[in-house]
């Protein structure tokens, strides 16, 4: 009979003491919804030159607490310029060039995003793949694949209500390479983009 008792006064006094409490969350308020898809263009050092870099991104835009606002999407870059591969073996021939690709999940804050100029913060996480430019060249492997992690910062301008243009400045550090004439560190490196934006911001 006290069980039961004790068990009828819990059911009684636990609704009205999780009422008076309320549970806090990352996000919470009036949540809005957009997106975009960004043009991306830059450089980057890799093998101690200075390389050009193309690509794009595509996020959907999650913005709460008056303008905090949560990116998450994929992005892709490419080196538009080769690089000469290091340590060469062979002095009869001239070094061989190098391309690179990567990309992957996408991250970013952005902090007031309602202002004129705001700042953000951003994350790539996946992998890529760095190959010689001639595939006919004398060697066991021509290309590989890498795991990279690319944490950066932006500044953003709002150009229009659909329009925003970014500047930002990255290190990338790429792991897991196993290439004759590259490395980890040879392909990690500083990366300044400028990115063109286009899409539905609130």
């Amino acid at each position: 009979m006290i069980r039961l008792t004790l068990f009828f006064i819990i059911l009684t006094v636990a609704p009205a003491i999780s009422s008076a409490q309320q549970t806090e969350t990352l996000i919470s308020g009036d949540v809005q919804h957009g997106g975009f898809g960004a043009l991306l263009y830059g450089a980057t050092s890799v093998h101690g030159e200075t390389v050009y870099l193309r690509g794009s991104r595509a996020a959907w835009a999650i913005t709460f607490r008056e303008g905090h606002t949560l990116n998450i999407g994929l992005g892709s870059y490419r080196t538009e310029s080769g690089f000469d591969a290091s340590d060469w073996q062979n002095p009869e021939l001239e070094a061989p060039e190098l391309r690179m690709n990567y990309g992957g999940f996408e991250l970013e804050y952005l902090n007031r995003s309602y202002k004129l100029i705001h700042f953000g913060l951003q994350t790539t996480i996946g992998g890529g793949d760095v190959r010689y430019r001639d595939r006919n060249i004398d060697l066991d492997r021509t290309s590989d694949s890498f795991f990279v992690l690319q944490p950066g910062m932006n500044i953003h301008l709002n150009v229009t209500s659909w329009f925003r243009v970014s500047g930002g400045l990255y290190y990338r550090y790429a792991n897991g390479v196993n290439l004759q004439g590259t490395g980890n560190s040879e392909l990690s490196g500083l990366s300044a983009i400028l990115g063109l934006r286009f899409g539905w911001f609130q």
